[in-house]
């Protein structure tokens, strides 16, 4: 993506409230109205090659019209209306519109459920695309009391050239079991991992355990919220192979 002519993404920060009613009503009519108009909007923020700080690939992050932009309440509001499933695939499909736009030597990051990922609804936005470019990034959420099932779907994933990874390692309970039965091809270390990592010899002793555990695995360790010199230097002296984070840049859109 040509720095010159992307547009930062706007301030995303959601206002207040009036009312618990007024919150809760608005979100429900407006997840119905994006299933049917398709008015979610992508912007994309940098992976970076730590080793090399070549731009190797572009995180697709969802934004929503109207008030409240941010994800979290309308993916919540849709897991009520039980209409999860389909905004998911929906921010999906926005997100692979745009991969041709992207340079070619890159790959893209979308994020889904692992009953999303396991989906026919996601394979058939995956046949018109070149999967090799793509990189699931498989959300924990809840726990999945049977994993083996998803194992399948995986395989089928890989198999067509797409690649998957897990997100918040080193932070959530279930992370180790996520990744005995997700196999990533990617580890993505926490931002609350990230965060002072240079000042904290338990977080670097996290970090490095999942480098290490990536690397031993044939997989890529990045590191999520980089945002000083500091912590990108101790997350080099560290083996991190890659980061996303601030300091990169900011999500942004496309040019019109």
């Amino acid at each position: 993506m040509d720095d010159s002519t992307a547009t930062n993404e706007p301030d995303l920060t959601t206002p207040d409230q009036p009312d618990d009613t007024t919150a809760r009503v608005r979100p429900v009519l407006d997840v119905i109205g994006l299933l049917r108009d398709g008015t979610i909007r992508v912007a994309f923020q940098r992976i970076i090659d730590l080793g090399t700080d070549d731009v190797i690939g572009y995180e697709a992050l969802a934004r929503f019209p109207g008030e409240v932009v941010s994800p979290g309440p309308w993916f919540a509001e849709a897991k009520v209306q039980g209409l999860d499933k389909e905004l998911e695939v929906a921010a999906v499909k926005a997100a692979l519109a745009c991969l041709d736009r992207l340079p070619a030597e890159v790959f893209l990051a979308v994020n889904v459920s692992p009953l999303t990922a396991a989906s026919p609804a996601l394979f058939e936005l995956l046949v018109s695309v070149e999967a090799a470019r793509v990189v699931l990034e498989i959300k924990e959420g809840e726990a999945i009391e049977a994993y083996p099932q998803f194992s399948t779907a995986f395989d089928e994933l890989r198999s067509s050239g797409v690649r998957i990874a897990v997100d918040d390692a080193g932070m959530a309970d279930v992370s180790l079991r996520h990744m005995l039965d997700v196999r990533p091809d990617i580890i993505k270390i926490d931002v609350d991992v990230t965060r002072g990592i240079e000042h904290d010899p338990i977080k670097q002793t996290i970090a490095a355990t999942f480098g290490s555990l990536a690397a031993r695995a044939g997989a890529l360790s990045l590191a999520e919220g980089v945002e000083t010199k500091d912590e990108l230097a101790m997350l080099r002296t560290l083996g991190i192979a890659a980061g996303q984070g601030y300091l990169f840049g900011r999500p942004e859109y496309l040019p019109a």
